[in-house]
């Protein structure tokens, strides 16, 4: 859990006033840094860390507004990386894992011909976090694997710029043990999987760049503060493992108190709700005094401090064993998604992706944005509905009209009623056109079969030409309305498979006239409809 601005200030400032004057002075003449200082690009240096290998500083670790300060790593023993596994013989007491100490591997139920998850937590965090537990157990609910809690909270607390120096040799020590287990006990990093959060997602691709041939690395919102602008060896990337897919969830800027990164860095990266403001995260929406008396201090806290950045943990750990399938959709803006612009499955199987553990990867080069709306609450998992409106213009109506639309959908194993159209504000439409709307919900209803639509005229005061009285037509003209839902085939997300449904008005016409405030009913009998006209 990041506490942003205010704690990478304090960094800064900490580590330019430890250095002192003296030791500005001998930056030019010292060939070797003793003490942890801040690093400006004069030369190279160098730190050796006995088996793991070295790190150095070097001016592309540099940048004047990214990336001002530089410092080694804590010494190892203050860090202590520790390596805890958790298998289904031992869900709940973990059993510590050392390589100075091969019995404690021999001795353990580590199996190396299973699939293997390290969960890698970040900064001012620890394994004893509750979504650290959660995340295990529904791991070994999902599958008979190795779960393995990297503990580095020693190296893990304030100062910021110390911490996320200390990621470096973090992913020393994973990329070690790995290897090790890879050459003494027959561990295919093939079947390995990083996942962290924060700076654990940088810590996860240190490692992985170390290791060769690793699986995935899966980060969950990795930290925007020393690594967004950066070259691609100071942070995560595509080259880091097999398959990098990447969370999204506080990108705003870290000005603006978003610790997250906001540009791509992995081989797929998902946007839920633009990768921004998760819903649910607004106090006024989910009281402080609530999530206390339901969740604990510990989660009160984090949706104080830092509730868009740990969506992402949130998001993936339910997406281990839930039954809905977390369907993204590629597409260039959030907007253009939001309009169903990028609602297609069939772009060469890479329309659409699972975001989570069943995320596979894409066809295409990375760099690619993947887009999905979500709850407030849990479950976040929402199925997502394109509702797409075929205007008319009969003689008598106006070019455009703006107001606010909501439709009911029926079918034969439910209903989902008012689904908003229009939370953002009234929408201007214009008469002869179509528009599209991605709604979600919870349920899944099937085909829908016949549609309620409510339209509602608005008139703006800023906008003279929309003030309707007497003189106007208020009315809402409509063709025909079509609604797709985007599924999971079940192959792992490759592609979805979308149920497209054509609803018709019902009258004479072949168009429903909608006064504002009224209800308009369209069914699924459009050659029958054409047919009677």
């Amino acid at each position: 859990m990041v506490r942003g601005h205010v704690a990478l200030c304090i960094a800064t400032l900490a580590t330019f006033v430890r250095s002192g004057a003296a030791g500005i002075l001998e930056w030019g003449r010292s060939n070797h840094i003793e003490v942890n200082i801040p690093w400006l690009p004069f030369e190279n240096e160098t730190r050796c860390y006995d088996e793991l290998g070295c790190l150095n500083i070097t001016r592309d670790w540099y940048h004047l507004i990214y990336r001002p300060f530089n410092v080694f790593p804590l010494a190892r023993q203050v860090i202590d990386t520790r390596f805890i596994l958790y298998t289904r013989k031992n869900p709940l007491q973990g059993q510590m894992l050392k390589v100075q100490s091969e019995k404690t591997i021999q001795k353990s139920n580590f199996d190396p011909k299973k699939p293997t998850k390290f969960i890698i937590h970040g900064f001012i965090d620890t394994p004893l976090s509750n979504w650290v537990k959660e995340m295990r157990r529904e791991l070994l609910k999902h599958s008979d694997w190795n779960v393995i809690v990297v503990d580095w909270a020693g190296g893990s607390l304030p100062l910021y710029t110390q911490a996320t120096a200390n990621t470096r040799l973090v992913g020393l020590e994973i990329a070690y043990f790995i290897n090790y287990l890879k050459d003494n006990v027959g561990l295919n990093p093939k079947h390995v999987h990083l996942i962290g959060h924060s700076l654990g997602a940088h810590t996860a691709g240190y490692a992985g760049e170390r290791i060769e041939g690793l699986g995935r690395i899966t980060g969950l919102d990795p930290a925007e503060p020393y690594f967004q602008g950066m070259p691609s060896h100071s942070r995560l990337d595509p080259s880091d493992a097999q398959l990098v897919d990447v969370i999204h969830t506080d990108g705003s800027s870290i000005f603006l108190l978003g610790y997250g990164m906001s540009e791509p860095c992995g081989h797929i990266d998902f946007y839920p709700n633009n990768g921004k403001e998760q819903p649910g995260c607004d106090l006024t929406e989910t009281p402080l005094p609530l999530t206390l008396i339901k969740e604990g201090i510990e989660e009160a806290s984090r949706v104080l401090v830092a509730c868009n950045h740990v969506r992402a943990i949130k998001l993936f750990i339910e997406s281990i064993n839930s039954k809905c399938p977390y369907v993204a959709h590629k597409c260039n803006s959030y907007q253009n998604f939001l309009q169903g612009k990028c609602f297609s499955c069939k772009e060469n199987d890479t329309g659409c992706a699972i975001m989570g553990l069943n995320t596979v990867r894409p066809n295409h080069a990375p760099g690619s944005k993947y887009f999905i709306s979500t709850g407030k609450d849990t479950p976040y998992c929402r199925r997502q509905y394109k509702v797409m409106l075929d205007l008319a213009k009969p003689p008598r109506a106006e070019s455009w009209v703006q107001g606010f639309m909501k439709v009911s959908l029926h079918s034969d194993n439910g209903v989902i009623r008012n689904l908003d159209l229009t939370p953002n504000g009234y929408e201007r439409m214009e008469h002869g056109t179509s528009r599209s709307f991605v709604v979600t919900h919870p349920d899944d209803i099937g085909q829908v079969k016949r549609v309620e639509f409510y339209w509602e005229y608005d008139m703006d005061v800023l906008q003279p030409r929309s003030i309707c009285f007497f003189w106007c037509n208020d009315h809402l003209y409509v063709s025909s309305i079509g609604v797709t839902e985007a599924e999971d085939d079940g192959n792992r997300g490759k592609r979805g498979i979308q149920v497209d449904t054509k609803l018709c008005s019902q009258g004479p016409r072949e168009y429903a006239d909608i006064a504002s405030r009224t209800s308009a009913v369209f069914i699924d009998k459009c050659e029958d409809q054409e047919l009677l006209n």
